[in-house]
Protein backbone atom coordinates (compact mmCIF):
# COMPACT_ATOMS: atom_id res chain seq x y z
CA UNK A 1 0.00 0.00 0.00
CA UNK A 2 2.74 2.35 0.90
CA UNK A 3 4.30 1.50 -2.26
CA UNK A 4 1.36 2.36 -4.55
CA UNK A 5 0.46 5.13 -2.50
CA UNK A 6 3.96 6.65 -3.44
CA UNK A 7 3.94 5.25 -6.87
CA UNK A 8 1.07 7.74 -6.93
CA UNK A 9 2.57 10.63 -5.80
CA UNK A 10 5.83 10.55 -8.00
CA UNK A 11 3.69 10.17 -11.26
CA UNK A 12 1.79 13.01 -10.24
CA UNK A 13 4.76 15.05 -9.64
CA UNK A 14 6.38 13.54 -13.05
CA UNK A 15 2.50 14.86 -14.40
CA UNK A 16 2.68 18.01 -13.08
CA UNK A 17 6.60 18.87 -14.54
CA UNK A 18 5.47 18.10 -17.84
CA UNK A 19 2.79 20.21 -17.44
CA UNK A 20 4.02 23.53 -16.55
CA UNK A 21 7.18 22.69 -18.80
CA UNK A 22 4.92 22.52 -21.55
CA UNK A 23 3.20 26.10 -20.73
CA UNK A 24 6.94 27.87 -20.37
CA UNK A 25 7.74 26.73 -23.79
CA UNK A 26 4.17 28.00 -24.79
CA UNK A 27 4.60 31.08 -23.27
CA UNK A 28 8.36 31.39 -24.65
CA UNK A 29 8.85 34.55 -26.96
CA UNK A 30 9.24 33.97 -30.74
CA UNK A 31 12.42 34.48 -32.30
CA UNK A 32 13.69 35.08 -35.83
CA UNK A 33 16.39 32.40 -36.45
CA UNK A 34 20.22 33.68 -37.32
CA UNK A 35 20.06 33.98 -40.92
CA UNK A 36 23.13 32.91 -43.35
CA UNK A 37 25.26 35.76 -45.32
CA UNK A 38 22.62 36.02 -48.78
CA UNK A 39 24.35 35.68 -52.07
CA UNK A 40 22.09 36.44 -54.10
CA UNK A 41 20.14 39.23 -52.72
CA UNK A 42 20.82 42.10 -50.02
CA UNK A 43 19.76 44.85 -47.78
CA UNK A 44 21.84 47.30 -50.04
CA UNK A 45 20.21 50.66 -48.39
CA UNK A 46 18.11 51.66 -45.90
CA UNK A 47 17.30 55.48 -45.21
CA UNK A 48 15.04 56.25 -42.30
CA UNK A 49 14.94 59.81 -42.99
CA UNK A 50 16.33 62.09 -45.40
CA UNK A 51 15.97 66.22 -46.74
CA UNK A 52 12.37 66.04 -46.70
CA UNK A 53 12.13 65.01 -42.88
CA UNK A 54 11.47 61.75 -40.66
CA UNK A 55 9.27 59.79 -43.41
CA UNK A 56 11.84 60.34 -46.41
CA UNK A 57 12.53 56.90 -46.28
CA UNK A 58 13.42 54.15 -48.69
CA UNK A 59 14.80 50.22 -48.72
CA UNK A 60 17.32 49.21 -51.49
CA UNK A 61 17.17 45.58 -52.35
CA UNK A 62 20.09 44.56 -54.74
CA UNK A 63 20.54 41.69 -56.86
CA UNK A 64 24.76 40.42 -55.62
CA UNK A 65 24.66 37.47 -58.20
CA UNK A 66 25.27 37.19 -61.95
CA UNK A 67 21.98 35.66 -63.32
CA UNK A 68 18.53 37.10 -62.95
CA UNK A 69 16.94 36.32 -59.96
CA UNK A 70 13.15 36.44 -59.50
CA UNK A 71 12.38 38.95 -56.65
CA UNK A 72 8.01 37.77 -57.08
CA UNK A 73 6.73 37.59 -53.55
CA UNK A 74 9.48 38.46 -51.37
CA UNK A 75 8.58 41.16 -48.41
CA UNK A 76 10.09 43.41 -46.56
CA UNK A 77 9.57 43.22 -42.25
CA UNK A 78 10.29 45.48 -39.95
CA UNK A 79 10.37 45.47 -36.53
CA UNK A 80 10.11 48.66 -34.62
CA UNK A 81 10.59 46.56 -31.33
CA UNK A 82 12.14 43.51 -30.39
CA UNK A 83 8.53 41.84 -29.67
CA UNK A 84 7.13 43.75 -32.66
CA UNK A 85 7.25 42.43 -36.21
CA UNK A 86 5.27 43.98 -39.34
CA UNK A 87 5.21 43.70 -43.12
CA UNK A 88 4.90 46.84 -44.96
CA UNK A 89 5.73 45.62 -48.90
CA UNK A 90 4.80 42.87 -50.73
CA UNK A 91 6.98 42.22 -54.10
CA UNK A 92 4.63 41.81 -57.03
CA UNK A 93 4.99 38.37 -59.04
CA UNK A 94 6.88 38.98 -62.29
CA UNK A 95 9.27 41.17 -60.57
CA UNK A 96 13.11 40.01 -61.87
CA UNK A 97 16.32 41.91 -60.80
CA UNK A 98 19.12 41.91 -63.01
CA UNK A 99 22.70 40.66 -61.95
CA UNK A 100 23.86 43.88 -59.78
CA UNK A 101 20.53 46.02 -60.24
CA UNK A 102 18.84 47.14 -57.57
CA UNK A 103 14.87 47.71 -56.27
CA UNK A 104 13.62 50.52 -55.14
CA UNK A 105 10.93 50.62 -51.94
CA UNK A 106 10.23 53.81 -50.43
CA UNK A 107 7.57 56.05 -48.09
CA UNK A 108 4.65 57.55 -50.35
CA UNK A 109 4.22 59.91 -47.91
CA UNK A 110 7.50 61.77 -47.96
CA UNK A 111 10.24 60.08 -50.20
CA UNK A 112 12.36 62.30 -52.10
CA UNK A 113 14.18 60.21 -54.35
CA UNK A 114 14.75 60.30 -58.13
CA UNK A 115 13.86 57.22 -58.80
CA UNK A 116 11.05 54.11 -57.17
CA UNK A 117 9.85 50.93 -57.93
CA UNK A 118 7.55 50.70 -55.23
CA UNK A 119 5.66 52.12 -52.09
CA UNK A 120 5.32 50.95 -48.53
CA UNK A 121 2.18 49.35 -48.15
CA UNK A 122 1.70 49.99 -44.12
CA UNK A 123 2.07 52.93 -42.22
CA UNK A 124 4.03 51.33 -39.63
CA UNK A 125 7.02 53.50 -38.87
CA UNK A 126 9.99 53.06 -39.99
CA UNK A 127 12.21 54.54 -37.25
CA UNK A 128 16.11 54.93 -36.68
CA UNK A 129 16.42 52.83 -34.42
CA UNK A 130 14.67 49.67 -36.23
CA UNK A 131 15.42 45.85 -37.54
CA UNK A 132 14.29 45.58 -41.30
CA UNK A 133 14.25 41.84 -43.01
CA UNK A 134 14.28 40.29 -46.52
CA UNK A 135 11.76 37.47 -46.30
CA UNK A 136 11.24 35.15 -48.86
CA UNK A 137 7.61 34.10 -49.86
CA UNK A 138 8.09 31.59 -47.81
CA UNK A 139 9.01 33.96 -44.65
CA UNK A 140 12.60 32.71 -44.69
CA UNK A 141 14.75 35.71 -43.99
CA UNK A 142 17.38 36.06 -46.62
CA UNK A 143 18.72 39.34 -45.18
CA UNK A 144 18.68 41.61 -42.37
CA UNK A 145 19.95 44.64 -40.97
CA UNK A 146 19.20 46.67 -37.49
CA UNK A 147 20.46 49.63 -35.80
CA UNK A 148 19.67 48.29 -32.04
CA UNK A 149 21.57 45.30 -30.27
CA UNK A 150 17.88 44.06 -29.13
CA UNK A 151 16.23 43.22 -32.78
CA UNK A 152 15.39 39.88 -33.80
CA UNK A 153 16.61 41.17 -37.22
CA UNK A 154 20.21 42.09 -36.37
CA UNK A 155 23.48 40.43 -37.54
CA UNK A 156 26.65 40.63 -35.42
CA UNK A 157 26.51 44.10 -34.14
CA UNK A 158 24.05 46.63 -35.06
CA UNK A 159 24.63 49.44 -37.54
CA UNK A 160 25.13 52.95 -36.45
CA UNK A 161 21.44 55.01 -36.73
CA UNK A 162 20.90 58.17 -39.03
CA UNK A 163 20.65 61.14 -36.83
CA UNK A 164 19.87 64.36 -38.68
CA UNK A 165 17.64 64.66 -41.92
CA UNK A 166 20.59 64.53 -44.43
CA UNK A 167 20.85 63.22 -47.25
CA UNK A 168 22.37 59.86 -46.29
CA UNK A 169 21.90 56.23 -45.76
CA UNK A 170 23.26 53.11 -44.17
CA UNK A 171 24.91 52.24 -47.12
CA UNK A 172 26.29 48.32 -47.73
CA UNK A 173 29.74 47.86 -48.64
CA UNK A 174 30.71 44.76 -47.65
CA UNK A 175 28.87 41.26 -46.93
CA UNK A 176 30.18 39.88 -43.88
CA UNK A 177 27.37 38.79 -41.65
CA UNK A 178 27.77 41.55 -39.45
CA UNK A 179 25.95 45.11 -39.89
CA UNK A 180 27.90 47.22 -37.67
CA UNK A 181 30.60 45.96 -40.59
CA UNK A 182 28.77 45.98 -43.64
CA UNK A 183 26.80 48.63 -43.43
CA UNK A 184 28.56 52.63 -42.89
CA UNK A 185 26.23 56.17 -43.28
CA UNK A 186 27.17 57.63 -46.51
CA UNK A 187 25.33 59.39 -48.84
CA UNK A 188 22.38 58.16 -50.20
CA UNK A 189 21.82 57.34 -53.75
CA UNK A 190 18.59 55.54 -54.48
CA UNK A 191 18.09 53.55 -57.87
CA UNK A 192 22.48 52.97 -57.70
CA UNK A 193 23.97 49.93 -56.51
CA UNK A 194 26.15 49.86 -53.88
CA UNK A 195 29.73 49.10 -54.01
CA UNK A 196 29.48 45.53 -52.37
CA UNK A 197 30.60 42.81 -54.38
CA UNK A 198 29.68 38.84 -54.54
CA UNK A 199 33.04 37.98 -54.81
CA UNK A 200 35.24 40.57 -52.24
CA UNK A 201 34.11 40.72 -48.90
CA UNK A 202 35.89 44.16 -48.89
CA UNK A 203 33.82 45.00 -51.57
CA UNK A 204 35.08 47.09 -54.96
Amino acid sequence: MRRSLSALVAAGIAALSLITGAAAASAAPQTVPSVQKSFTFVIDQLATRGPNGAADQYIQIKNLSQVPQDLSGFKIAVAPSPSQIFEVASIPQGTILQPGRVYVIANPQGYSGPVVDQFFTSTVPLTDRVGVALLSPSNVTIDSVATIASSPFVMGAPASPLTNDQPLALVRFTNTNNNAVDFHIAPRTPGLPSPVSLFASTGI
